[in-house]
């Protein structure tokens, strides 16, 4: 039996043998561009002057000649500047017809049964739409990474898997320590990939030293930003989430790397530039020496299950085991060992199968025995026949044009009909709340229901969406002005609110307060959508509002229907008008 992260290399590759993948054959390397990337969840710019823990990125291109020449490493102040800064990058790229190998040093998927539990999917691909739903993250690195990990706590028994918190937060359902957590279903502690690279961290730690779980929050939202983008998504492919355990064909393929298997490179001082420019020179090495479709094969000891598991859930690090060879390099007299039999491939030690998972792997998949029943299955499908029952059964002939749309959105959130016959309005609504959106305004809801349900993929300008209900000053300014909680988060909007989009969904008390508050001289925002709901002020707080709108645009729905659902769809309307969801 082999050493834990031995490789054997027990055959060699044919002359003029091709990939069994849809890839380019062997003799010439897969990529002409290298592109390595250290990522960072910091909470605020970081200094001006190039610094450690924050966010690195090199890139090295072969020329002609087959060397790789590498760049400087960038130093990026934020997430927002570093992700359009890989964008235009990767663009510049295709548009000079090279191929690109984009490595990240975040988990791309968490250990099985997660992704299932989190979004009734199976795949790693749909946290990362969830994630690009429900996390905030402004262009001066302010986001609420560690309110979405509570939020996703609470799907879970007992408390976690996430933990992890700045010292004195107070975040209800998110442990300050690992050890504070307890649950009869959380996932398992870490990934297969993490029991081969027992030194890389849990993917559920947040805070303090090795807190990669902040990372993978964060860094899963900028590269699903990056999918989705009109101009470059189509040319990529996430090895191995969409392309499975074998060679991918797109000409930019992202990756999962670990640039702690490299030592950095001594020429820069510090140490991330280091590393992200020995990963650059690493991966360019091995793929000039045509090794590196055995790394995109993974390790031949998985099991059948758990190959389905990696592609599928969890991911896997490029070089996982083969440290050596990233390192090093493969040495020429080194026989290569096959891609066409995956016994022949790349090996891994004893352990991947010794840890226990609270998540059996099953052969079967799910579902595979099931009844299935008749009905539409089609995502597309299903919007235009939703929307179409709508125009069919809604009243929309009195509303203006510019807030149809809005209306079909606000009865396909309720399925009521009859809402549009008490909808009220200000003539400049729809013009006033676009303008505010596409100029960049946040979007400020009186709970978190309400700021889940917006679609951050269809907002114009990445705007900010904030909900400030769970800040640990509330209970105090909640007793100080002798309100609700609702109407005293308001309270922390005033720097944010002028200009700004407003929805409730909730909380009649938000409203009323927030009308107070602009009666008392506070910024006044570009648009106020009003749909508290309720028997206690619900019906009320919209009247005053569309009585008295204290010359801010408006729309409420009259009487006691309401809810966060229509307050979201509203925003997404707005935003986007009856667009699907990628």
């Amino acid at each position: 039996m082999l050493a834990h992260k031995e490789i054997a290399l027990l055959a060699q590759w044919p002359e003029n043998t091709e990939f069994e993948s849809d890839g380019p054959a062997v003799s010439d390397p897969l990529f002409d561009s290298y592109l390595m990337v250290d990522w960072s969840a910091a909470s605020r710019l970081t200094s001006a002057k190039p610094s450690p823990d924050a966010i690195w990125w090199a890139i090295g291109r072969r020329g002609s000649e087959g060397q790789v020449e590498v760049d400087a490493p960038v130093y990026e102040r934020s997430r927002a500047q570093a992700t359009e800064s890989l964008r235009k990058l990767l663009l510049a790229e295709r548009a000079a017809g090279r191929r690109v190998l984009v490595g990240f040093d975040f988990a791309f998927g968490y250990p099985r049964g997660f992704a299932e539990r989190l979004t009734g999917e199976g795949r790693a691909l749909a946290v990362w739409e969830w994630l690009a739903r429900e996390t905030v993250d402004a262009p001066d690195n302010a986001n609420n990474r560690f309110e979405v990990a509570a939020r996703i706590n609470a799907l879970f028994d007992g408390v976690g898997p996430f933990w992890g918190h700045p010292h004195g937060w107070d975040i209800p359902g998110l442990p300050a320590r690992g050890s504070e957590r307890h649950g009869l279903d959380h996932p398992p502690e870490r990934r297969l990939v993490e029991r081969a690279e027992t030194s890389a961290q849990p993917v559920w730690k947040l805070f303090t030293t090795g807190s990669v779980g902040s990372q993978v929050l964060l860094g899963l939202l900028a590269l699903e930003r990056l999918r989705r983008d009109l101009d470059l998504g189509a040319d990529i492919a996430v090895w191995p989430l969409e392309t499975g355990l074998q060679t991918p064909a797109r000409p930019i393929v992202l990756s999962e790397i670990y640039p702690s298997m490299i030592p950095p490179d001594p020429s820069e001082t510090i140490k991330d530039a280091g590393q992200v420019k020995a990963a650059v020179a690493a991966y360019a090495r091995l793929d000039a020496q045509a090794a590196l479709p055995v790394l995109f094969q993974g390790p031949c000891n998985l099991s059948p299950a758990e190959r389905r598991i990696v592609a599928e859930q969890e991911g896997w690090i490029l070089g996982a085991g083969a440290q050596d060879w990233l390192r090093h390099g493969r040495r020429a007299e080194e026989p290569v060992p096959s891609p066409n039999a995956t016994h022949q491939a790349l090996h891994l030690g004893p352990g991947l199968a010794e840890d226990p998972a609270p998540y059996p792997i099953a052969e079967p998949r799910p579902g595979d025995n099931l009844h299935k029943l008749t009905y539409l299955r089609d995502p597309a499908a299903i919007y235009s026949e939703s929307f179409s029952t709508v125009r069919a059964e809604a009243r929309l002939d009195h509303l203006p044009a510019d807030l149809i749309e809005v209306a079909i959105r606000l009865v396909h959130a309720c399925g009521m009909p009859e809402i549009t016959a008490r909808l009220a309005w200000s003539p400049g609504l729809a013009a006033a709340a676009r303008q505010a959106l596409d100029s960049g305004r946040p979007v400020l809801c009186d709970c978190q229901a309400v700021a889940s349900g917006v679609v951050r993929a269809r907002l114009p300008a990445q705007n900010e969406v904030l909900c400030t209900l769970a800040d640990h000053q509330v209970p105090a300014l909640a007793k100080t002005i002798g309100n609700t909680r609702s109407a005293a988060a308001v309270e922390l909007w005033h720097d944010r609110l002028e200009g700004a989009v407003v929805a409730v969904g909730n909380a009649p008390t938000a409203l009323f307060h927030l009308l107070e508050l602009i009666d008392a001289g506070w910024p006044k925002p570009a648009a106020i959508l009003g749909f508290p709901v309720g028997f206690v002020g619900a019906a009320e707080s919209k009247s005053e509002l569309a009585a008295r709108p204290r010359g801010v645009d408006y729309l409420v729905l009259r009487g006691r229907k309401g809810g966060s659902a229509m307050a979201a769809a509203a925003v997404n309307a707005l935003a986007a008008g009856l667009e699907a969801p990628q």
